[in-house]
């Protein structure tokens, strides 16, 4: 079939995956698909396995075509919605990649505004091309919601550096995180 004249929606179907049973009844497909995207990437895939992945995060979106899955974002419950893990196929076609692209460009335009994200390298060229910054949060409150040690604070006022699996990164926060509310009294 000629998708070349098919849009996106058209082509691709996306769904939000919370429930526990349904993580565990793809949770190999998406392992593999997240192990495959981060084998090059410093620092690495925070999870060691499928059950890890299933078990510590709280909501998975996830691309078809077809039956396969050729995209998925990964979020735990953090400070409101946190994207933790992002990955596309790489065995599509280009043109099939064009449009799995354009539909992850399609749904982190209608997430930012409820979920957050920490990104760097490639995932922030895209992010940002993509609509994120005008999202982007200042790195003065990376410590706050990361729960994590920052090394060095960019002068751009929104990247800073910390260690994830012993590599240094350069990171920025996009989205709106939940912050917690100081109540005088």
């Amino acid at each position: 079939m000629n998708y070349t004249n098919l849009t996106s929606l058209e082509i691709l179907q996306t769904e939000d995956i919370s429930s526990m049973a349904e993580r565990v009844y793809i949770a190999d497909e998406v392992f593999e698909l997240l192990r495959l995207a981060y084998a090059n990437i410093r620092g690495g895939l925070l999870f060691a396995s499928a059950d890890e992945l299933v078990m510590n995060t709280s909501r998975w979106r996830v691309i078809y075509f077809q039956s396969t899955i050729v995209g998925v974002m990964i979020y735990k419950a953090k400070r409101g919605l946190k994207m933790v893990a992002l990955a596309l196929s790489n065995t599509l076609s280009s043109s099939l990649k064009q449009h799995t692209k354009t539909m992850l460009s399609y749904l982190f335009k209608v997430t930012f505004a409820h979920s957050w994200m920490e990104v760097s390298e490639g995932a922030e060229r895209f992010i940002i091309q993509n609509g994120g910054e005008r999202y982007l949060v200042s790195n003065a409150l990376a410590s706050q919601l990361t729960d994590k040690d920052i090394v060095g604070y960019c002068a751009d006022g929104y990247h800073y550096k910390r260690e994830i699996n012993g590599v240094i990164k350069t990171k920025v926060i996009i989205g709106k995180p939940k912050l917690c509310k100081t109540i005088f009294v």
